[in-house]
């Protein structure tokens, strides 16, 4: 699609808000929804599990602010799937610049929790700026990516992409938050790949950051963070510090055998020796009570879901649609994969929550809200000239 008509339908975006067409609806994709509560409900249970002792049902504070975070998800899923997508884009630079106001407001009035400052404290509720910073990301990169033409201003648009990314980033990466700072580089690298940047741009910055990551490693990485990556290699060095949660890791999830133990009946988790159930290492829990069977279980819903956020870029009638809805596949897909991977001791612990489970309010409510983007984008597919 031509850059004229892109810009054409982000100006005709705002006429669409308020427009009682009920036509919109048959393009809204239930599955996806469905998907979503699905996860979200078990998610819910599964925080209940890993927070309170087995035994007769009782009020659960942690649980129920989850279930309370959900629903203002999900209300901010209705009214951004009834906003036209294309009008976010004329917010992009004031979307743009609010995330990095709220990223060095962490150095300013942000909280100290387990040697990292993440979050700031607005009234009882923690809000952690960058899970917003995510989706705010693909939000700008796709509108400067789509709004650009190919060929000759590659390398251009290559370069400034970089510096989009690369300032919330470094702002990220200080706090020290290592975790989301990849998430950031993975929708970057995604975003880019799928706008047609050619792959020597990235093998070229590929090689250099090699000598990158040496000065990090060095220089830039805070000492816990370079225990967490040696621990992983050898955690039984350290079996009663900093490799005793990825052991009991370990341990609980292979608790679980084929079938698990139950729900709220894994040993390792109502006896407290996991550590962080309940965020970090929840899918360790999942392995315990459910067994290999409900961990694939749990897989094939989120793979499902995943099929209906490619479906949306697959359908996406212009570019910018197909590159939000690919940077937003991007976010749950390198999020599932790291997190149980760092559960099953297949990678290094970064502190990367599993999707729509893990109990977190600013990670649950942006990551149910993108979906309204996604069903915008798809309820609008066959009405791009509106």
């Amino acid at each position: 699609m031509s850059s004229i008509a892109f810009r054409r339908g982000r100006s005709s975006g705002l006429r669409a808000i308020g427009n009682s067409d009920t036509g919109l609806l048959k393009h809204f994709d239930w599955v996806m929804l469905s998907a979503t509560l699905l996860i979200v409900s078990f998610g819910i249970m599964m925080i209940y599990s890993t927070t309170t002792a087995a035994g007769p049902l009782v009020l659960n504070l942690v649980a129920l602010k989850q279930a309370i975070y959900a629903v203002v998800g999900l209300v901010l899923m209705g009214i951004l799937a009834r906003i036209d997508y294309r009008f976010l884009a004329n917010w992009r630079w004031v979307f743009y610049g609010l995330a990095l106001v709220l990223l060095l407001l962490i150095f300013v009035i942000g909280r100290e929790t387990f040697g990292s400052t993440r979050w700031i404290d607005v009234g009882p509720v923690a809000v952690q700026p960058s899970e917003l910073a995510k989706l705010v990301m693909v939000l700008v990169l796709a509108s400067f990516l789509a709004d650009r033409p190919r060929g000759r201003s590659n390398l251009f648009r290559f370069l400034v992409s970089l510096g989009l990314i690369g300032v919330p980033f470094g702002l990220v990466f200080l706090q020290p938050d290592l975790g989301t700072s990849l998430v950031l580089a993975a929708i970057w690298v995604a975003m880019t790949l799928i706008s047609g940047t050619r792959w020597k741009y990235l093998a070229t910055l590929a090689a250099l950051s090699v000598p990158a990551g040496l000065v990090a490693w060095l220089w830039l990485l805070r000492p816990y963070q370079i225990a967490r990556v040696l621990v992983f290699l050898n955690p039984e060095a350290s079996a009663l510090d900093g490799g005793y949660n990825i052991i009991q890791a370990r341990i609980t999830m292979g608790n679980g055998g084929l079938t698990g133990q139950g729900y709220m009946g894994g040993t390792q988790g109502q006896l407290d020796y996991l550590r962080v159930q309940h965020t970090d290492f929840i899918a360790s829990v999942i392995g315990e009570e459910f067994g290999f069977v409900g961990m694939i279980a749990l897989l094939i819903v989120y793979g499902l879901l995943l099929w209906r956020m490619i479906r949306v870029a697959r359908l996406a009638r212009d570019e910018y649609g197909e590159l939000i809805a690919a940077g937003i596949t991007t976010i749950f897909l390198f999020q599932i994969f790291v997190n149980v991977g760092m559960n099953m001791q297949l990678m290094p612990v970064t502190g990367i929550p599993l999707p729509l489970i893990s109990y977190g309010g600013s990670s649950l409510v942006t990551l149910i809200a993108a979906q309204g983007i996604l069903q915008s984008i798809l309820m609008r597919h066959r009405k791009l000239n509106t």
